[in-house]
């Protein structure tokens, strides 16, 4: 088993799993060229937790955490297993690193399933859920990512998602993206590229509109978990798209 890459999706809207879009388009062609991992890790800025938890549940129930949309979208199910080999694997490598998470009964958040659910429909890889702990600094977050690196090796895939600007207040139906998102997007991507980690971890004082694209951390914190179980693999930028006029979609993947 080749070593298993690492991916950064910004999930948008969970509306993507029934309309059509880039960013659709893009997740449908992306799990198919990703079909010979092991299992996937997946943490979502859905799941926010104060220290670290994982799922024990082996057949995680579709969580529909969000509201105001269509009938259609609270249909939507994903059917996938979590077996305990993927589980355990998940465990022993965080602690061999001191790090020791709590396990809990928990379904698949839609950062989670809205995803994996356009990659690989058929729920044929088994999915272990990891949480993302809010209390950690920057700093640790890339810590934790470089405990997780080790799953890699046995072919296990680390997902991360989020968004990449992440303001509510500012979506809107239609128009341009305004200056502010661009802006920041166009540090950011800079950034991720060179895996400059002293601005990445300072971007709050040294992003242009960091507090306007992202009012709260949680949907960039995961950008930094992927960024330490990259290693010092090159960073790929997969998928650029805007949706809702001010949410930037940009995806990063290392070890493709």
């Amino acid at each position: 088993m080749s070593t298993a890459p690492v991916l950064y999706i910004s999930h948008g809207s969970p509306m993507r799993v029934i309309e059509h879009s880039p960013a659709r388009d893009f997740l449908v062609d992306l799990g198919q060229s990703l079909s010979n991992v092991k299992g996937i890790v997946v943490i979502s800025p859905h799941w926010e937790t104060q220290g670290m938890y994982y799922s024990t549940s082996e057949h995680p129930e579709t969580i529909h955490d969000f509201y105001g949309f269509s009938k259609a979208l609270y249909q939507q199910q994903y059917r996938v297993a979590s077996p305990q080999w993927l589980q355990m694997a998940l465990k022993e490598c965080l602690s061999e690193q001191d790090i020791r998470p709590r396990g809990v009964d928990r379904g698949l958040d839609h950062g989670a399933w809205s995803v994996l659910k356009l990659m690989y429909p058929s729920g044929d890889i088994p999915v272990a859920s990891l949480s993302l702990p809010v209390n950690y600094s920057l700093e640790a977050l890339y810590q934790l990512g470089v405990a997780l690196k080790k799953l890699r090796e046995q072919g296990i895939m680390i997902m991360t998602t989020g968004l990449a600007t992440h303001n509510l207040s500012e979506l809107a139906r239609s128009g341009e993206p305004q200056y502010w998102a661009i802006d920041f997007i166009n540090w950011l991507q800079q950034k991720v590229k060179g895996k400059n980690m002293d601005a990445l971890f300072n971007y709050r004082s040294q992003a242009p509109f960091a507090e306007k694209s992202h009012p709260t951390d949680e949907h960039l914190m995961p950008l930094y978990i992927a960024l330490g179980a990259a290693g010092e693999q090159d960073t790929q930028l997969i998928h650029q798209s805007w949706e809702l006029r001010n949410a930037n979609n940009s995806s990063w993947a290392w070890g493709l």
